[in-house]
């Protein structure tokens, strides 16, 4: 009885995965932007991991966080990793986890984690944020005229913005 109760059970879950990985697949052949968008995210975080590994910044181990808060957030994939880029070289000058330079550089976070949570989260939601544009975002987080054009620059770097544009289609 033990026996045909185990077999039963192999049976059950070899029939449950089928079914599941033909919905899966049949999910895919509906939509095939489903795959597209996950090709999309493991494209731009290598295209960034690259960028952040040729400058040597110690933050190119968290390239997939900067992309995955980045959309989480609504805000440009690059934004992130130039900020820390411009503020702390991605990491070489950080102190307190503090990749961006958050608050004058006063502030300390747990993690480079939570450092970009919290600034991908305020940058999106803040009052002094929401509903901003890309430079007017920028103006409000460094007031000095050639700021913008800086990490803009920096985005660029990292991927020009017809690529990202062609990416996002």
């Amino acid at each position: 009885m033990k026996r045909f109760f185990q077999s039963g059970l192999v049976i059950a879950a070899g029939v449950l995965g089928v079914a599941a990985a033909t919905a899966q697949s049949n999910e895919f052949e509906k939509n095939p932007d489903l795959t597209k968008n996950r090709k999309k995210f493991d494209l731009r975080e290598t295209i960034l991991r690259k960028f952040l590994k040729d400058q040597r910044c110690p933050a190119e181990r968290f390239a997939g966080i900067f992309v995955a808060e980045a959309d989480a957030h609504g805000l440009d994939w690059r934004l992130l990793p130039s900020l820390a880029f411009v503020e702390t070289g991605a990491g070489k000058q950080a102190r307190g986890n503090n990749l961006f330079g958050w608050a004058n550089g006063k502030s300390r976070f747990d993690s480079i984690s939570e450092a970009i949570h919290e600034v991908a989260h305020v940058l999106s939601e803040g009052r002094y944020y929401r509903d901003k544009t890309l430079l007017a975002k920028l103006r409000v987080y460094n007031r000095n005229s050639g700021y913008g054009a800086l990490v803009t620059g920096v985005m660029e770097r990292i991927a020009p913005a017809p690529l990202v544009r062609a990416q996002a289609e």
